[in-house]
């Protein structure tokens, strides 16, 4: 017999949840760093703005200013943030700080007094060595061109963020600076390529210096998404209220079982009784973050709690719902966007956290090969990837005696 009430379609919204970051695409608002100078490239490329730990690249943040006209968007770039309100030079940074007022307040300006006028506020704070890009709008978010002694300048004045606490639902706090140490654009290019390598054409892509005090945002993809809602939600299905279990009806049996293959996939088999599913888990859309949390709220007994598994073509969500009796729930699994369950029985919340917990252990002591995880992929493996057996070995929640 199957088990069927309605589920929630409700979007899901970012939660406002803390995310320590060193590097990635930002997805909280940036009131605290603004206004800001940001060295960047134009363009990120998607490892860059997924990954949110690194011990190499500390400091290269991605930020996408907004664009307008008939196919308003996000364009991306990746590089170091210099907050203003880093700057220990007080003249400039008291002229810098003029400037916003002159784009966003300065009624009847034309665009070419407005540039005047930032203009002149960057000479003031750079005497000559920084200049207003051309045809630039001046919309918040707007290029510069620099000089060779600008670099000199930035260095004897400027700090960068390295290390942020970052919030989907809220603003980004600042948590870790350091001394803008590159003397010359040589030095900083030399850094940054060394880390980043050439373009497929064989070339150093520019860093460009912009003026930012808005017009900022992130660009959606699945890794923002779910790390703007951590993977999870709380379904609307209450079955608890409504039904009882039935007397005399056992638990199934459950069965949980981890399966690493080859280039990028893993393999979930879920089990109850004589059903079994098996969820393709792709490194892609690596599921396996979620998957700590999913347990750990089972076991702690916050539910109800859903997460999905992008199987790149598919979805599988993974459902625990209350019921009557507090130490029994309802696990099911279905197919997103499909009227179709694949799994569904009664069974003990401590015994299906235990399961999990217990086989994620084995998975990742004596099977799971970073190899085939995206890294052996990779001729620049770094962040996430690199670390994901660390990482999931030292969960909180795995790492707790059970």
């Amino acid at each position: 017999m199957t088990l069927a009430w309605s589920k929630s379609d409700e979007s899901k919204h970012p939660q406002a949840r803390d995310i320590k970051r060193n590097c990635g695409q930002l997805l909280g608002r940036l009131d605290e760093m603004l206004p800001c100078l940001y060295i960047a490239q134009y363009g990120a490329s998607g490892r860059s703005m997924r990954t949110r730990i690194t011990d190499t690249a500390r400091g290269l943040f991605a930020v996408g200013a907004r664009t307008g006209g008939d196919r308003p968007g996000v364009a991306t770039r990746v590089g170091l943030l210099l907050p203003l309100s880093l700057c220990c030079d007080e003249e400039a940074r008291a002229a810098l700080l003029e400037i916003p007022a002159l784009i966003n307040g300065t009624t009847g300006a034309t665009m070419s007094d407005k540039r005047r006028a930032v203009q002149a506020r960057l000479d003031r704070a750079f005497g000559g060595d920084l200049r207003v890009a051309d045809k630039e709008s001046l919309d918040g978010f707007f290029a510069l061109t620099p000089s060779a002694s600008l670099f000199q300048r930035l260095h004897d004045s400027f700090d960068y963020v390295t290390e942020v606490v970052d919030n989907p639902a809220g603003v980004v706090r600042v948590a870790g600076t350091e001394h803008f140490r590159w003397r010359s654009y040589g030095e900083l290019m030399e850094w940054y390529h060394g880390l980043h390598g050439s373009d497929r054409f064989g070339a150093w892509s520019a860093l460009t210096p912009f003026f930012v005090c808005g017009n900022t945002g992130a660009l959606p993809s699945y890794n923002t998404k779910r790390w703007a809602s951590a993977g999870l939600s709380r379904p609307a299905d209450e079955p608890a209220k409504w039904f009882v279990l039935r007397p005399g009806l056992l638990d199934a049996q459950l069965g949980v079982r981890f399966e690493m293959e080859e280039y990028g996939w893993a393999k979930l088999h879920l089990s109850l009784d004589d059903a079994t599913v098996t969820i393709h888990l792709s490194d892609v859309f690596d599921p396996f973050p979620e998957l700590l949390v999913w347990g750990r709220e089972i076991g702690e007994g916050d539910l109800p709690v859903e997460m999905e598994i992008d199987e790149e073509g598919q979805e599988a969500v993974l459902t625990v719902l209350r019921t009557d009796v507090p130490q029994r729930v309802l696990l099911r699994v279905t197919r997103k966007y499909e009227n179709t369950t694949l799994l569904e029985g009664i069974v003990s919340r401590v015994t299906l956290a235990a399961a999990l917990k217990d086989e994620l252990i084995r998975f990742f002591t004596t099977e799971f090969d970073p190899q085939h995880w995206d890294v052996g992929r990779d001729p620049e493996p770094e962040g996430d990837y690199i670390q994901v057996k660390d990482l999931a070995l030292s969960d909180p929640w795995l790492a707790s005696s059970s």
